[in-house]
């Protein structure tokens, strides 16, 4: 497929014409279906929605995932990998379907990643025996987004790290492992070695806000060892943002 494309990531629950008619009314070239799993209780409205969109709407490509719509960063995690799948194309997001989860994931990632949420209104049927609601689906209505502060590659890269090192590391090691990188500087302008000391300022900048302002490290000193550990605010930073974070 080119690109410039409008896809859209639409959660599945028990809801059908929700799901389909803002594809179809927001002329989609594409849609991810999110449900939780081939066999569970929404199964039949999933079916449902592919069957209805592969039979009558062929020119929208159908993409199926599965995930837990009860865990917001697993939801957050896959419509991130999904959002910069489609760097290039205008991605849209159904936040009035699926669960409460996948609603609060879906804002979460258009204020991180660039994409547009959007909410579908409905007016139901008074009677309770319809086994597929046929709901009255209103027009799509587009949601304010505003953008959230995103970790630095640098500070993603850190955290990276010490993930990898078991949570803690030698600022001495962090130096090094982030030297091997070339995010810390070994030579100035004039090709002279940088000494120890202007080293660790270079690292104390990167350090300095994720320590102070947005909590992701703590920074313990004995003696002349120095230690860097990831907090939990950290890992959680690390499981949402993962380490590809360079939009």
């Amino acid at each position: 497929m080119s690109g410039n494309l409008r896809i859209h990531i639409a959660p599945v629950g028990f809801e059908f014409l929700r799901v389909t008619e803002p594809l179809i009314r927001m002329q989609a070239d594409k849609v991810y279906l999110v449900t939780y799993q081939e066999d569970d209780n929404a199964t039949r409205f999933f079916t449902k929605i592919r069957k209805e969109l592969l039979q009558k709407y062929r020119h929208i490509k159908v993409e199926e995932v599965f995930i837990d719509i009860w865990d917001l960063y697993e939801c957050i995690q896959k419509f991130r990998e999904i959002i910069l799948s489609e760097k290039g194309n205008h991605v849209y997001i159904n936040v009035s379907t699926g669960t409460k989860i996948t609603a609060i994931a879906g804002m979460l990632s258009c204020m991180l990643w660039d994409a547009a949420p959007y909410y579908a209104p409905v007016r139901y049927p008074s009677s309770k025996e319809i086994e597929i609601p046929t709901e009255q689906v209103l027009d799509p209505e587009s949601l304010p987004v505003y953008g959230i502060r995103k970790p630095t590659n640098e500070e993603m890269l850190v955290l990276s790290l010490l993930n990898s090192a078991g949570g803690k590391i030698r600022k001495s090691k962090l130096i090094e492992k982030l030297e091997d990188e070339e995010i810390i500087k070994i030579k100035d302008e004039t090709v002279r070695e940088l000494s120890d000391a202007a080293k660790h300022s270079q690292l104390r900048a990167i350090l300095d806000p994720m320590e102070n302002k947005w909590k992701f490290v703590e920074v313990e000193a004995s003696g002349r060892r120095s230690e860097v550990s990831i907090t939990k605010k950290g890992a959680t930073a690390l499981k949402i943002f993962g380490v590809e974070n360079s939009q």
